[in-house]
Parts: C-alpha cells; structure tokens; sequence
C-alpha cells in the first residue's frame, strides 16, 4: 500500500504563523488591566483552531445512534475506573509504576471538541472519554504521563468509536510535552509543544489512508463496548502509533502499515478475546474479557512495557476530592499516598526550634 506524504502541507503555513503570532502577544496581553480576546468563529472567541467544525469532516448527522443497551451501563452518571500495576521501559530499564484508566461519557461541542454540558444540538457529541494516567521513577526524578482519547459513541463512518480529539502530557524534571491530535477522514492535526529543541514548537497536518486507525484509542474499540470490532475480523490497514510511544521513541506522527488479529484465549481462569497487533517491528497483546463489561484485563508489547489489571470501581471520582478520600484508591489497588512507594510520601517532621541545627552536608 502507499500512503500520502506526511510533511507538512504548504497551505498550512498561515495558521502555524498565527499560532506565533498569538504567543508573541502573551505578553502583551498579560499586560493589561483586562482581557482582549482574539475575535473568532463559533470555535469560541480566540479559538486557536477555530476551523474545527469542518475539519473533522463528520456528516451532519450520524449514520446510526449508540444502542440503548450501551446506554444502560454508561450513561448511569458514573465513570470506570480500573488500577493496573505497569512495567515501563525508559532509558534501557524496566521501571515499575502504577496506571489508572478512566472511562466515562460526556457531551462535547463539535465545534471546538471541547466538553460542554450546555451544548444543544446540532453542535452537542457525546463521547466516550478514556484518560490513562501513569507515573514512574527514573533514578532521582519521577516521569507523570497523562493522556485522553475522546470518540464519539455515535455511529459516524468507519470503525466505532473513531476519536476526533487525542491529548499527552508528560512532565519530568527536565522539562513537558503536549501533544495534540485531531484525526479527520484523511489526515490529521497534530499540535506538539515541547521543551526540547529537537522536537520544538509545531502545528502541522499529516495526510492519512482512508481508514487509518489511532493506538491510543484501540483501548476504547477493542472492547467493543456497542458491536464487534471491524465486523467480528482480523483487521489490515494503517495505523498511527499511540503518543507516548512516538514520545519515547522520538518517532514523527505518520501511519505505518499495520495488522490486528483476534483469537480466543484465557488469561488466568478468565476467557478473553486476545488482539495481537502488528506494526512495522512493533508487537502488542491486548486481552480483553469477553464477558460484560469487557474489560481491558491487561496487555505486553514488544518494548517492554506489561500492564496487569488490579481492581474496578464504577464511581462518581469527581466528587471523591475531600481529605480521607485517599483511602478509595485502595479499591482501585493503587497505593492511597499516591505512586510512590508506601511511607516515601511522608512528610518529615520538623526540628523543634530550641534544638540544635543538623550539620551542613559538603558535597563531594
């Protein structure tokens, strides 16, 4: 198969020059005693990519509505939430963490693809949001990764739950990353703004085979949580490699031909569908279970990285924010004083005032 070159097309150089531009009157505008926003369209006012609407390229209307069936379980107010002790490979050794995926329906503007609870129709999508949040130690200083898929539970074209909007945040002591995407029928947006000179500060689009599917957003599909997965088949095509995974591999945003097999298998006592993933070198197993609510039990890839499901909870998290609500992440399986290690959270208690100073350390 051939695909579309992935530079940059040309005719996207004014709107990388306005988002310059727009950096350039930061300063300008913190300046002053109040806000002037930048006019745009129904985006919003000051809409960095106010052309959104169109861009996307989804009809009018969907071909079909999400099944009452799925609305039963997911439109009950609350979130999944699953804990799964992970394995990540960074600067050529295993590291051991913790990850947290969340899962939850909420309505969008497809405008600007940004959560509103007061969008009408016909600008108001419900999605179905997957945040998956992980942390890390490298040697002295902790890696956070945030990322979230939102996909469209309604029936628009191609395969369920295509995603119109991809994010990553990483955060380590020498600098962050955002990255973000926004897949359309065939090409996509990609804006990533990142402390390393080698990655820079750069909005491009990047054309797409018809029919290319996103990593990030296959812990969303391969659940087929509203129908089968590519009709209940092995799927062929082309595939963008999830974020985190360009992220550490220094790799550009371009589709790479791909395979995605299923098989019937077992994961401990518990049946499972298993999809095998194939991607120019890359390997990824992913089981999930195949009674309701098929869960994503775990998965490994070629590069090293093992994830293991702990526990699930369906709850409103958003509310679980008070002191003492710590002790629910250990429904979850994950540790209550957060990512490290029991007791290396704990604060140190302080020096009484009368007592005598602790000796200088020298450095060595």
């Amino acid at each position: 198969m051939s695909v579309p070159s992935p530079c940059p097309s040309s005719r996207n150089a004014p709107r990388f020059l306005v988002l310059l531009g727009m950096v350039a009157l930061v300063p300008t505008l913190m300046g002053c005693a109040s806000e002037s926003p930048i006019p745009g369209p129904p985006g919003g006012e000051g809409a960095l990519l106010p052309d959104l609407a169109t861009f996307t390229g989804l009809p009018a209307a969907p071909r079909a509505s999400a099944s009452s069936a799925f609305w039963d379980h997911w439109g009950d107010g609350r979130a999944e939430l699953s804990g799964y002790r992970v394995t990540i490979p960074r600067y050529g050794a295993p590291r051991e963490g913790e990850m947290a995926l969340i899962y939850v329906t909420e309505p969008h503007d497809r405008r600007s693809w940004i959560k509103d609870d007061d969008a009408t129709s016909p600008h108001r999508v419900e999605v179905l949001k997957l945040i998956r949040s992980f942390q890390f130690l490298t040697g002295i200083y902790p890696y956070s990764v945030f990322s979230s898929v939102f996909s469209p539970v309604d029936r628009w074209g191609g395969e369920p739950f295509h995603p119109v909007r991809i994010h990553l945040d990483v955060q380590e002591w020498c600098g962050s990353v955002s990255h973000r995407v926004w897949p359309a029928q065939n090409r996509l947006r990609s804006l990533r703004l990142s402390y390393f000179a080698s990655e820079g500060e750069t909005l491009r689009e990047v054309a797409l085979p018809e029919g290319t599917l996103f990593e990030d957003a296959l812990l969303i599909q391969l659940r087929e949580l509203d129908g089968p997965f590519h009709e209940g088949g092995d799927w062929e095509g082309w595939l963008v490699r999830e974020l985190w995974s360009l992220r550490t591999g220094h790799g550009p945003v371009a589709p790479v031909e791909a395979r995605i097999s299923r098989s019937s298998a077992t994961r401990g006592p518990v049946p499972v569908t298993r999809f095998q993933i194939e991607a120019e070198g890359y390997q990824r197993t992913i089981d999930v279970e195949e009674a309701a609510p098929r869960r994503v039990l775990g998965w490994e890839t070629s590069t090293g990285e093992v994830a293991q499901l702990l526990s699930t909870e369906r709850l409103a998290y958003w509310s679980l924010n008070r002191l003492g609500d710590e002790g629910v992440r250990e429904e979850l399986g994950l540790n209550p004083e957060g990512f490290l290690p029991p007791g290396a959270g704990s604060a140190c208690a302080l020096p009484d005032a009368d007592s005598e100073p602790p000796e200088a350390r020298t450095g060595g």
